[in-house]
Order: C-alpha cells, then structure tokens, then sequence
C-alpha cells in the first residue's frame, strides 16, 4: 500500500535564509521515502532528518550540506524503517545555525486507521489548522471540549488517504484550555489539547 502526504512548511521570518517549500512522504516496498524542496539565499545550506516512534521525541538519523546549486533541484531520502506509524520532520538551516523546523509528517503503515498528525498553532488567538493523517477514505467528527466536559464545537469531515488539513475558526471560544477530539468510522478516538488566548 502506498500513502502519499504532502505538508507546506510554516511560517518564516526574513532571518530565515533556507525555506522549506515542499515536503512529501511516502510510504514504499522497502521502507519510507522523503522528498522535499527548498529556495536558498546563501551559499550552504544544511538538512537533518528527524524520525520518532511517538511524535514527540526525534532522532535525527541523516544530516548532510548542500550548496545553492544544489538546493535548486529536489531532494530525497529512503529510511529503511518498517514501523507500522512513524513520524518525520526536517530541521532546516544554515551553516551559522540559523534555522528551523518543519511541520510534523507521519506515516501509517496498514490499512484502517487515523492519527492527528499536529495542530498549529497549539496557542491560538483566531484559529488553528489540524492535520489528520488517514490510511483510507474515512469520515470523521471533530469536536472541541472545555475542561468541564461539554462540547462547544462539532463539526463533521471527510477524510481522504494521506494527510487531511482542517482549518479551524475558533475565535469565539472563549479564554481558556480545550481538548479538540477525533473519532473515526471505526469509532478509534485521538485528541489533542490546546490553549485559547
């Protein structure tokens, strides 16, 4: 089985010399493929791919430089692992240790099933976009919950395989912290907390 996601990179400053402007996963035969693009405004540039079991803590297992000519064409990487889920993200930058580091990508290896792959932002002023990573096309509610239990918004998505992004209006929440929940057609649950400004 094959699942294809695509992310964009976030938000840069203008101090931010190499941006990541694609980056896509791919889940193949042997392992997990990366591919990413970049636009670099220095000479060098240099690339650490991170991989986790849980999506909190990473290793990176690749580091490498690549000069501007270099930059201007795709890059790929092929991880051997087999994991049934994984998580992958880029840490991008350049040589004088200016960087940054991408969204978070994850890859489910079997044939059911979802994750939520991030929120961003988790402290949120006016909304907030959730990336829900699904095996297959699926339907799924969302629903946001106040620390007392009660849902204040539900909202009903479809899903389709790869990676879902769900912008969020939550600018009429009040102050305060949320758990924003998951629950698929097969009935598996997965929630996330966040915090309204």
């Amino acid at each position: 089985m094959v699942l294809v996601f695509s992310i964009n990179a976030q938000n840069f400053t203008d101090s931010i010399p190499v941006r990541l402007k694609s980056f896509e996963a791919f889940k193949i035969n042997s392992g997990n493929k990366l591919y990413w693009t970049v636009a670099c405004f220095l000479d060098y540039a240099k690339f650490d791919i991170q991989r986790s079991n849980d999506g909190i803590n990473f290793t990176t297992i690749n580091s490498f430089k690549a000069d501007q000519l270099r930059c201007r064409q795709p890059f790929s990487y092929e991880d051997k692992t087999t994991n049934g889920k994984t998580f992958y993200r880029l840490k991008v930058g350049d040589l004088d240790g200016r960087d940054y580091v991408s969204k978070i990508t994850v890859l489910i290896g079997k044939v059911k099933g979802f994750d939520i792959a991030s929120l961003a932002p988790t402290i949120i002023r006016t909304g907030t976009t959730i990336t829900i990573t699904s095996a297959g096309n699926d339907a799924a509610m969302v629903a946001i919950y106040n620390l007392q239990g009660s849902p204040v918004i539900k909202k009903t998505v479809s899903l389709f395989k790869g990676n879902n992004d769900i912008s969020l209006d939550l600018s009429a929440l009040s102050t305060g912290i949320y758990v924003l929940t998951s629950v698929n057609s097969e009935g598996e649950l997965k929630k996330i907390r966040f915090i309204k400004q």
